[in-house]
């Protein structure tokens, strides 16, 4: 009679074992939707039409397009020279970003689409830059266009002023010339050893960008470049944001993975807050989380549990 008892009792904590109900994936598509609208500024509409499939790639291809509001320090290629007719605008321009301004109004207009195509910016990394000093007439939320651009190279804490150019310069080899003599360390993980590259005119260059081809750029030092930014997908994305977005995709799974192994860890803390035998236990995850800690929230029971990723698997196995 004794075996028979373990067995029920057995059979019993299983069946009131409760089921997480959690889609982690859903979570962190929302807050790509959320961080898009509400911090980057896209719009509502875009978004809508935006199926989920294409969401985390749209997003971090859309990191590229708008420029994060913050001071940087101004640098000037070796041979940059402004015209004068220009030279106000670029002073406005300069001041703007030393100061921490926005400056994405100086943008060109096609960048208020997430898919817009600007394959000086997809291959080589290089923004564009209009130079007025008063708002657009037609869409006061731009700065006035103008027919020369300032082209630069923008990162984190630097704004690298390449030259001021038309826009026909788009595909003059010469942009990539001034980053790789002016500021080689920017783009140095993009070098390609061993292999050979080839020179194009500028015709052919904005034929293989509208193909979406990526192409290895040989320096007039014999110098080879692979595409700066990682180049693009047939699609025309960009292949790091591809990247980034797969990456925390399959992460998303195997964090709530991680969460279903560690359940029965978190359940006194669960009990405490509320817990009376639920068959389902609804939990999300917050998005300020580390590579090394995640924090998921319960709301029924207003607990937040902090899964340690660093110390445990990502499976169950």
């Amino acid at each position: 009679m004794q075996p028979r008892h373990k067995h029920k009792e057995f059979y019993t904590l299983y069946r009131l074992m409760p089921q997480l109900k959690a889609n982690f994936e859903a979570d962190w598509l929302l807050y790509l939707r959320d961080q898009m609208i509400n911090v980057h500024g896209w719009s509502a509409n875009d978004l809508s039409i935006l199926d989920d499939m294409n969401v985390g790639f749209r997003y971090f291809d859309s990191l590229r397009r708008r420029i994060a509001v913050v001071p940087r320090v101004v640098k000037a290629a070796d041979d940059f020279m402004c015209p004068l007719e220009y030279q106000e605008g670029w002073n406005t321009l300069q001041e703007k970003v030393r100061k921490g301004f926005d400056i994405n109004p100086h943008l060109s207009k096609g960048h208020t689409s997430l898919v817009n195509s600007d394959g000086l910016l997809a291959e080589w990394g290089v923004h564009h830059f209009h130079l007025g000093i008063t708002a657009d007439q037609k869409n006061p939320t731009f700065i006035g266009r103008t027919s020369s651009l300032l082209y630069a190279l923008v990162t984190d804490n630097a704004f690298c002023a390449i030259n001021v150019l038309s826009h026909k310069n788009f595909t003059d080899q010469s942009v990539l010339e001034s980053i790789h003599r002016n500021w080689p360390e920017l783009i140095s993980k993009y070098r390609a050893k061993s292999v050979t590259g080839g020179t194009w005119d500028p015709e052919q260059r904005k034929d293989l960008r509208k193909k979406n081809l990526n192409v290895f750029t040989l320096m007039s030092d014999g110098t080879v470049y692979l595409p700066i930014s990682g180049g693009v997908t047939a699609a025309g994305i960009n292949a790091e944001a591809v990247r980034l977005a797969d990456y925390w995709l399959i992460r998303m799974r195997d964090l709530q993975n991680l969460l279903e192994c560690k359940l029965n860890e978190i359940m006194p803390a669960l009990i405490q807050g509320g817990y009376s035998d639920e068959p389902e236990i609804e939990a999300t995850i917050q998005f300020q989380f580390s590579e090394a800690e995640v924090r998921v929230y319960f709301p029924a029971y207003g607990v937040v549990a902090i899964l340690d990723v660093a110390d445990f698997p990502l499976n169950c196995s």
